[in-house]
């Protein structure tokens, strides 16, 4: 998928998608850079974060140590040793896979700073007037300029599952299950790491903290099966059980912008569960849900389970959504 080539302290430098023929680091700090911020906001310590401290993010990383711990037919896994501070370090495990061009980062800070504020650099050479970045049920568009004063205020903001820089043919995306604020300016993505204040709890940030995020690059522009259902597989792990079973599968859907975002017991009904779906990408779209068996009785209620029209009592089911439209159904069983 990729050629990679580090420099002396285990960051990408260059990385070239072997597909596209195209250089995905750009102008800036190496990809993956750890930057280590004075974080000292006027109020709400463990709350706020000012506009000052874009001015003083440092790279200052000492590098410690690398190895490789896996090289086989699944993964490439590099682990790297880092100082950030003179009281804290990280370990980080970064993944290349044989069958996704994501690059996962599985990331343990030992942290025992105070007012101290880390992010991971991605420097890209990808280029558009706007990032889009996950909230639930859909995603926002934010500006990468700052061009006026609502624009400078945007200098750290919201992202959920993903943050995705995309030209119309092009993009990456940076995926996260735990870090959500993000700072996007030109082809810069930052993701905030960590954030050491001291009030309320003078010790409540400091300890060991585990996160996982990825650099994933996608050879087209932005869509469902590119950057949300990646992001959705990166924050939702299988879980393995012993033993075999045959089942059918209890919901699918044919449409990969349509996503099953919920599935719950109903709460007025023994014998029913509600199905919450989304459309993710901001297109029309005419789905076809499929269920693992024959319902007695299939609705479309509002979000207060309140009953809004009956559907067919079918394994088949026929749904039109508006961009970005949820909608609620009940199965009846």
């Amino acid at each position: 998928f990729a050629q990679v080539t580090f420099d002396e302290r285990g960051f990408m430098k260059s990385f070239k998608d072997t597909e596209a023929d195209r250089e995905l680091a750009g102008e800036g700090y190496p990809l993956n850079t750890f930057l280590v911020a004075e974080d000292l906001p006027s109020a709400w310590d463990n709350w706020d974060v000012d506009a000052d401290l874009q001015m003083k993010f440092k790279d200052c990383a000492e590098f410690l140590s690398s190895e490789v711990i896996s090289k086989g037919a699944v993964e490439l896994r590099i682990r790297n040793k880092y100082r950030i501070t003179e009281k804290s370090t990280i370990t980080q495990d970064v993944i290349f896979y044989a069958s996704s061009p994501l690059v996962k980062f599985e990331t343990m800070m030992d942290w025992q700073d105070e007012h101290r504020f880390l992010k991971a650099a991605f420097d890209t050479s990808i280029f558009n007037d706007f990032v889009r970045q996950e909230i639930q049920f859909g995603y926002l568009k934010r500006p990468t300029t700052r061009n006026n004063s609502v624009d400078q205020a945007k200098f750290e903001v919201l992202n959920h599952k993903y943050t995705d820089l995309s030209e119309s043919r092009y993009g990456v995306a940076i995926l996260n299950d735990s870090k959500y604020g993000i700072s996007a300016y030109e082809g810069q993505l930052r993701l905030s790491l960590h954030k050491g204040g001291v009030r309320p709890d003078f010790n409540g940030d400091k300890g060991r903290h585990y996160c996982e995020y990825g650099f994933l690059p996608h050879n087209c522009g932005f869509s469902a099966d590119s950057v949300t259902q990646p992001a959705y597989a990166f924050n939702y792990k299988p879980i393995v059980v012993s033993g075999a079973r045959e089942m059918a599968s209890l919901i699918g859907v044919d449409c990969s912008n349509v996503i099953v975002e919920t599935i719950k017991p109903c709460e007025d009904s023994a014998r029913a569960f509600i199905v919450r779906l989304y459309e993710a990408e901001g297109a029309r779209t005419i789905a076809n849900v499929r269920l693992g068996f024959s319902p007695k009785a299939v609705e479309e209620t509002n979000m207060l389970e309140e009953r809004v029209c009956e559907l067919p009592a079918s394994a088949d089911i026929r749904l039109t959504f508006r961009p970005f439209e949820i909608k609620t159904v009940k199965v009846s069983y």
